[in-house]
């Protein structure tokens, strides 16, 4: 059976409520309490598809999901050794404090610490709100920007409230389906943020970037308040903030590395196949095929998406070092789903196990959960 457009969406939303219910486990109470302190001190913002609250397919999925998770949580060539963390960030070092609220942390951490990274340093004022473009990084699957946004005393900047990313030259919206980013707010009129978008490898990244970025503020003393952002008549925003910038061309030199795994497994009753796994240096993509050489209905896509439950990729450097790829986000294809994670392809990982959680299984402490985890190999 083949999966609608709409069907692809329900799949990605369904995957993020997920996403999100694996930071609430009580197995995993430290890293709760800290991603909680995190977002009391971050403004986060994630723009594209909303959630489809209003189907009710959407709605069995996640009562499923919630139920099935279970209580724990010049060209430039990549340096083919690991490389110890940058200590200081330069110019960055803004964004090192934006990173560690970061669900994608790994991977900004791992392209700053080599390099792989375009410095911009490029402003765009209209009235009191000002955009600086700090930095970009690209690969042919995924573009980040790390910006910072700011207004004079006259506001209290609330958030970037829009981002849109496009093809300078052929303004082709670039995005296939927007994965959001993280913002992080410094004093009442400084915001430092990162977008970052998918972008389609079969097409040639491009030469040119326009960026078109909105801000949201409020008058001042309002910023505190914990009613903000209820009343749309509070709110002010800036006119489009837009730029149009040379991309790096060492970032259009091919890096990806693809695997052909084929792995089946069995987990929820169901079988499994880990098919491919897709490595640049800004994500990680890994393919599931449902229940294959069968055709499955939609509704038992849902529920094969709920019990299969990727966590993270262990990642291990030639020196030892095992670094956890977050996972960042899912989408819905014809017969099963891609799931996203962080990459650190350019610390050259000798070892790479993609762990998931087994479902339906209640845990009384981590090592219990982590020993229970179904393991596969990715290289």
């Amino acid at each position: 059976m083949r999966t609608s457009p709409e069907e692809k969406v329900l799949l990605a939303d369904a995957y993020q409520v997920k996403l999100e219910k694996q930071q609430l486990n009580p197995a995993d109470t430290a890293f709760a309490i800290q991603r909680g302190l995190a977002k009391a001190r971050a403004r986060r913002t994630t723009s594209g598809i909303p959630i489809k609250w209003i189907t009710a397919v959407l709605i069995t999925a996640i009562t499923a999901a919630c139920l099935l998770l279970g209580p724990y949580r010049g060209i430039m060539i990549p340096q083919t050794t690991a490389v110890e963390p940058i200590q200081d960030w330069g110019v960055l070092e803004p964004f090192r404090k934006l990173a560690e609220t970061d669900i994608d942390r790994e991977s900004m951490e791992s392209a700053i610490n080599n390099g792989y990274v375009q410095f911009v340093n490029r402003s765009v004022r209209t009235g009191v709100y000002q955009l600086n473009i700090d930095a970009i990084m690209a690969d042919e699957n995924r573009i980040t920007v790390l910006y910072t946004a700011k207004t004079d005393d006259s506001q209290e900047i609330y958030n970037v409230n829009s981002a849109r990313i496009t093809d300078g030259v052929t303004h082709r919206k670039l995005d296939n389906g927007n994965v959001g980013g993280t913002q992080l707010g410094k004093g009442m009129h400084t915001l430092h943020g990162r977008e970052t978008i998918d972008i389609d490898r079969a097409n040639p990244l491009p030469e040119k970037l326009l960026l078109d970025f909105q801000i949201a503020s409020v008058d001042p003393g309002k910023l505190d308040d914990p009613q903000i952002g209820t009343k749309v008549s509070e709110m002010h925003y800036s006119d489009r903030l837009k730029m149009t910038l040379d991309l790096d061309p060492k970032f259009s030199v091919p890096q990806t590395e693809v695997l052909e795994l084929n792995k089946v497994f069995t987990v929820g009753g169901y079988e499994v196949m880990l098919s491919e796994v897709e490595i640049s240096p800004l994500v990680t993509r890994a393919r599931f095929i449902y229940e294959p050489e069968k055709e499955i209905d939609y509704q038992t896509k849902l529920k094969i998406s709920d019990a299969v439950n990727p966590v993270k990729i262990v990642s291990t450097t030639k020196d030892g070092k095992q670094i956890e790829l977050s996972s960042v986000g899912g989408a819905g294809t014809e017969d099963g789903m891609i799931y996203s994670f962080s990459s650190n392809l350019l610390d050259d990982p000798q070892s790479l196990v993609l762990k998931l959680r087994a479902p339906g299984k209640v845990y009384n402490d981590l090592q219990e959960a982590e020993r229970e985890m179904i393991k596969l190999k990715i290289k």
